[in-house]
């Protein structure tokens, strides 16, 4: 296994000030690429997006399939149906993939979960108080282990089932959790009359 520099594989652009953009182009309404849109995205509640692409109209925005990183979380996900079309804003950075040789679904299992990635990024963050980022220089300079490209596809694959499941998961303990208080304050009821 040999460690390769990310700006091999993968040019990141960063998303526009949605006050600059709206000056710079007065008559074109813009959907912006939210947090609840990266929420969307990351929880795969729009199902597990397969290789296909769907482009979008403006080449500013994001496309099904592309990898979007939210700068507050340092998380990247993979953009959704419902998220077409969306121009990400200062919060977001698009990982625009330059080689084939490295898998969208490995390359966010290793910046959401690998520890030597986290360690990396954690070194390079910038900024005061609450919101911190990543400069594009530095996400650059971060060094990933590939593999075969069978392998990135098998583990990229793996995490992504992974997501999706803590993610039904968690809406079912949410579930039981409300029908667990329903029960008990009905009980509570019951005993007062």
């Amino acid at each position: 296994m040999e460690r390769q520099i990310i700006k091999q594989f993968i040019k990141f652009i960063p998303g526009i000030n949605p006050t600059r953009a709206e000056k710079q182009y007065p008559h074109q309404d813009f959907i912006y690429y939210d947090q609840a849109a990266f929420e969307l995205d990351f929880n795969h509640d729009n199902g597990i997006i397969e290789d296909d692409r769907t482009p979008a109209q403006n080449s500013l925005a994001v496309s099904k399939g592309d990898i979007i990183i939210s700068n507050s979380l340092q998380m990247a996900a993979m953009v959704g149906e419902g998220n077409i079309g969306k121009i990400p804003s200062i919060n977001f950075t698009k990982a625009e993939f330059i080689s084939e040789e490295l898998d969208k679904r490995y390359f966010i299992y290793l910046f959401n979960a690998h520890t030597d990635v986290a360690r990396q990024k954690e070194r390079e963050l910038q900024g005061t108080g609450h919101i911190k980022r990543i400069p594009i220089k530095a996400l650059e300079q971060i060094k990933i282990p590939i593999i075969p490209s069978e392998e990135q596809r098998k583990i990229g694959r793996i995490y992504s089932e992974t997501l999706k499941l803590q993610n039904r998961i968690n809406q079912y303990a949410e579930q039981i959790g409300q029908f667990t208080t329903a029960v008990l304050e009905r009980s509570i009821k019951e005993k007062i009359k």
